[in-house]
């Protein structure tokens, strides 16, 4: 396939998607219509509108909190939760997807080869 049929291709692709939406939009509004009549349209959306803010608040605070405790433990385990900073870490020779420390791989490397070697790796 050539650039241009690709090109070709992925219109299409993106017209069919525009089709797929617009339909989507149109029956979404006749159900919105069929909810929400428009005679109480008004009254309808203010007690749903009660009805939801409340747990849309509780469910931003909770976000939040959740974001402020991992921040806080990602930060302060490392001291006092015996989690030590270990420096740079390096991929590990031999071992795909595996990071070790790099001071242990400088420290001894035909030692970190043989026990790799030894592992049967």
């Amino acid at each position: 396939m050539g650039g241009e049929s690709i090109m070709n291709v992925v219109m299409e692709k993106l017209k069919e998607l525009l089709v797929l939406l617009e339909n989507f939009g149109g029956f979404l509004a006749e159900e919105l219509e069929k909810v929400f009549p428009a005679d109480s349209r008004e009254e309808k959306v203010r007690h749903w509108i009660q009805v939801g803010i409340p747990f849309l608040i509780l469910g931003v605070a909770l976000l939040l909190l959740y974001c402020c405790v991992s921040c806080c433990c990602r930060y302060c385990c490392r001291y006092c939760c015996g989690r030590r900073v270990v420096g740079k870490m390096m991929k590990a020779p031999g071992r795909d997807g595996h990071l070790i420390p790099r001071t242990v791989f400088e420290s001894d490397p035909s030692g970190y080869f043989r026990t790799l070697h030894a592992d049967g790796r």
